[in-house]
């Protein structure tokens, strides 16, 4: 079952918890790690870790050797860790690699690793050509890939936040290995405090900007081990190039908290807004829980206008359904499905159907949503071949007595989802 952010307490146990009262660094029974993981291998040194993808920075231990002159790129200050990239001394360059920056890490290597469930860290990131911070995680084993990037930002453009998942596919390299990506329009992420998380579940990864669902992408096979937490500010480096001139130097990635959770057994399903659009010239309805559709019928002169929410879905997971949407280009009718065979009928049979993939999903018991369950009754208009979803039981029976009009026909349950709430959702 997800996970829903916006209601922790009652849908997951909290498993790991960092608030930076100070810096405690792994001393064999706890703390963090200020220096790679067993991916970094034989690029690990006493005074740091040369990082990859012709990065510029030199990630520098807070546990530095006797004697070392290195200034830490680490502090903490009423709660929040900074970790500050800044130019290298050049008096220093050969304990740094030859890097032209300093930087640091932090991971939970040796502290805390787990498989499934919601992390998610807080914090505020510097903007400028060249910074490269990130929220992601890797197999404690060692492997690569997979990997999850929970949050990355490209310092010259802190309005965009990326979300990738790599994964290895039967027959594949590393060097040549599955990405998936979301690529999402956010809040600046410089100008203050946000929190990024993603929901890992074992058929599902859902990512979060400030508690909102920005992208989602089925788990691919193999992302089933136990994986730690890493975050860091890189300088430089093959995606976001070189810093420059321009790059304003020293810069900071503040993080407020580092958090994990796994998911309470039989809690409530995490839920996700299906948004409700009209036409008033056809009459027809159109429902998504997409942000990207919604925002793409809000700028088009499509005809459509926003309804509002009209269903709570439950966030895909092993106990629901995909809903199948169909769209006939002729007649501009809807048609949604949980049945397989029904849409496996429609892309056969010829029907002038197109299939647009799943809109949202139901739950696979009718049950299972309590007493906030939203049943939806299917009809279809004998005349006009039209396609009706009615929510409520007064719905049902206005149609059904004809004051609808003529030529409607109940075709029976079609899903069953949850009844919005105005707590819902920012609603």
């Amino acid at each position: 079952m997800g996970i829903d952010p916006s209601n922790l307490a009652q849908t997951a146990t909290l498993t790991y918890s960092e608030d930076f009262d100070r810096l405690t660094l792994w001393d064999g029974t706890a703390g963090l790690d200020t220096s790679g993981g067993p991916q970094w291998s034989i690029y690990v040194t006493s005074t740091g870790t040369l990082p990859f993808n012709q990065e510029q920075q030199w990630y520098v231990r807070a546990d530095q050797p006797a004697g070392s002159a290195l200034a830490s790129p680490f502090s903490v200050h009423d709660g929040i860790l900074s970790i500050t990239a800044a130019p290298s001394d050049p008096s220093q360059l050969q304990e740094l690699g030859g890097q032209p920056y300093t930087s640091g890490m932090i991971n939970t290597f040796h502290s805390f690793s787990q498989t499934y469930g919601y992390f998610e860290m807080r914090a505020e990131l510097p903007a400028g050509q060249g910074f490269w911070p990130a929220f992601w995680l890797l197999p404690e084993d060692g492997s690569w890939p997979p990997e999850i990037d929970v949050m990355e930002m490209l310092g010259h453009d802190p309005g965009t936040l990326y979300t990738t998942v790599h994964s290895l596919a039967p027959g594949q390299t590393p060097g040549n290995h599955t990405v998936s990506q979301g690529i999402s329009a956010v809040a600046d992420m410089s100008g203050g405090y946000h929190t990024y998380g993603v929901d890992w579940q074992p058929d599902t990864l859902t990512f979060y900007f400030d508690g909102q669902e920005i992208y989602r992408t089925p788990t691919p096979a193999g992302l089933d081990k136990p994986m730690y937490m890493i975050a860091n500010l890189a300088v430089g480096g093959s995606w976001p190039g070189d810093a420059d001139a321009t790059t304003p130097f020293p810069a900071q990635m503040n993080i407020d908290y580092m958090r994990a959770y796994q998911a309470n057994p039989g809690a409530p399903a995490a839920l996700e807004p299906v948004f409700h659009f009209y036409d008033a010239s056809t009459g027809q309805h159109f429902y998504t829980a997409s942000a990207a559709e919604r925002a793409h019928l809000e700028s088009t002169q499509s005809g459509y206008a926003y309804q509002g929410v009209g269903w709570a879905a439950p966030v895909s997971s092993s106990a629901t359904d995909d809903v199948f949407r169909f769209t006939n280009p002729t007649t501009g009718d809807h048609f949604y499905t949980t049945s397989t065979a029904e849409r496996d009928g429609l892309l056969s049979d010829g029907s002038g159907y197109h299939y647009d993939g799943v809109a949202f999903d139901a739950y696979a018991s009718s049950a299972a949503p309590g007493p906030g369950a939203l049943n939806i009754e299917r009809f279809v208009n004998t005349e006009s071949g039209r396609h009706y979803y009615a929510s409520s039981a007064d719905e049902i029976s206005y149609i059904e007595q004809g004051h609808a009009g003529s030529g409607w026909i109940d075709e029976g349950h079609a899903f069953t989802l949850h009844a919005p709430t105005t707590s819902m959702f920012g609603m």
